[in-house]
């Protein structure tokens, strides 16, 4: 049979007293470190996943910023493109009077010019038609 000694009872006393004290030594700063790390793991995993978002979001804002900007500049450019359009076709439309002034300027001198020369063509005509009169006629 199974006899229970002193020792049994002091070996037993003594693990109870080494788990307490491991426990209180050992057990509970291991299981706090690992709580602590785990608590760490978690936010720094939140913040990640939050730093992620944010980076998203900013990245769509931007998106959207830089959409919107090519549109205003499209605009903005079409509208240059037309106001220059305009500023063409009214400088062509000036510098085409402009021209048809000279031009009518010009003509009118030239048929001022052409009749003047007319005009001394006759009257030298008719002073040559007499000299040549008076040689066959003398």
């Amino acid at each position: 049979m199974l006899s229970i000694n002193g020792n049994v009872i002091v070996v037993f006393l003594i693990i109870w007293i080494l788990l307490f004290v491991l426990t209180k030594l050992f057990f509970n700063p291991v299981r706090r470190v690992r709580d602590d790390r785990r608590k760490e793991i978690q936010g720094n995993k939140k913040a990640y996943e939050e730093a992620v978002a944010s980076c998203e979001k900013t990245v769509q804002e931007i998106e959207q910023a830089l959409r919107q900007a090519k549109a205003e500049a499209e605009s903005a450019r079409e509208a240059l493109a037309a106001e220059a359009q305009k500023e063409k076709s009214r400088l062509i439309s000036e510098i085409s009077a402009e021209c048809k002034s000279q031009i009518e300027k010009a003509r009118a001198e030239l048929d001022k010019a052409s009749q003047e020369l007319r005009e001394k063509l006759e009257s030298e005509a008719s002073g040559l038609a007499e000299r040549i009169e008076k040689k066959f006629l003398n």
